[in-house]
């Protein structure tokens, strides 16, 4: 009997949680572009209108959402514009290991500034490189990381 050479993830199956940003603008296009390409996501907003929220409040949301993502096993997590310094470092390194040991691997989106544990995420994604002949569509490299594909460590993506 001849063996399955693959079997993947359909991309109908692929649940995404996206982890918003402050740029809600860039976050909608994303997982417009995302959604379009029958990918089901689910979005944890920062809801950041208050005019007070610090940053550490902005990352202690941005973490929440990811720990809750983990916990609804979704297949992927991609945190939009994730800001790692030293004050929320530690707390940043335990939400990505938390999703590393549950096998959900994490894409950052236009990262401000990517933890230095590069084992922590499976690919940066940039939009700001989309132009470039190299991109794909955001879709396309999510499914590629879903499906533990071979893939570059950073991507052009297109959101459009």
């Amino acid at each position: 009997m001849p063996s399955i050479a693959h079997d993947s993830t359909h991309k109908t199956d692929i649940t995404v949680g996206f982890v918003g940003s402050t740029d809600t603008a860039a976050d909608k296009k994303a997982i417009d572009a995302l959604a379009d390409d029958t990918l089901n996501v689910y979005y944890a907003s920062l809801d950041t209108s208050g005019d007070s929220e610090t940053a550490d409040k902005i990352a202690a949301t941005a973490q929440q959402g990811v720990t809750d993502f983990v916990d609804r096993a979704v297949k992927i997590v991609i945190i939009s514009g994730i800001d790692v310094t030293d004050a929320n470092r530690d707390s940043w390194n335990q939400a990505l290991t938390n999703a590393r040991e549950a096998g959900i691997p994490v894409a950052l989106l236009n990262p401000k500034h990517a933890p230095e544990d590069e084992l922590l995420y499976a690919a940066i994604l940039n939009t700001d490189d989309a132009a470039s002949a190299k991109s794909v569509s955001i879709a396309d490299a999510v499914i590629t990381i879903t499906r533990d594909e071979p893939h570059d460590r950073t991507i052009a993506v297109a959101t459009e």
